[in-house]
């Protein structure tokens, strides 16, 4: 085998730094949205949490300065409450891709069975707090109410055979 001279050696070691440098380049713009990315998800968890801890001061408030029937602040202040457990696993599936960069399933089916069952609740209160309903706004909340538990069974469904050994987890 015959060795190349230094000479001959120069033109692959400036190819190489050339070809290392037209990569760099063009990776550059790549690495720029990819802070940018970044900085928006930081920006949007940031801003759930003051979400979060306004509701949550406004549920406090709502309970201590409401004028309504014990029930209803009690509804209301459930309501609020599972709205900040909705936005606090927002902010969980914001910061777990801020840590991993990969989508997280877990967390929107978590999120879609809280507000299911949010529903759920509202519903049943109102048809108990109304007591001069129609048949037909009756038979209504009983058709949305069953929507409702389909949704949240779909979804629990979804999360068992997510949450099953053998399958990949990405949280």
């Amino acid at each position: 085998m015959t060795e190349k001279s230094p000479s001959e050696q120069e033109p692959d070691l400036g190819s190489r730094q050339r070809e290392r440098r037209r990569l760099e380049l063009a990776r550059r713009p790549l690495v720029v949205i990819d802070r940018l990315d970044d900085l928006v998800h930081y920006l949007v968890a940031a801003l759930l949490l003051v979400i979060a801890g306004i509701v949550l001061y406004r549920t406090v408030d709502h309970l201590i300065a409401s004028r309504h029937s014990f029930t209803t602040q009690i509804t209301n202040g459930i309501n609020d409450v599972l709205l900040v457990v909705i936005v606090m696993e927002l902010l969980r599936t914001v910061v777990g891709h801020l840590e991993s960069s990969e989508f997280q399933l877990r967390p929107f089916l978590i999120i879609g069975i809280i507000s299911a069952v949010r529903r759920i609740l509202s519903i049943g209160i109102q048809l108990s707090l109304v007591s001069g309903e129609t048949a037909s706004a009756f038979r209504r909340a009983q058709i949305e109410l069953g929507v409702e538990a389909a949704v949240v069974l779909a979804l629990v469904v979804g999360l068992v055979l997510v949450s099953r050994p053998g399958v990949v987890s990405r949280e």
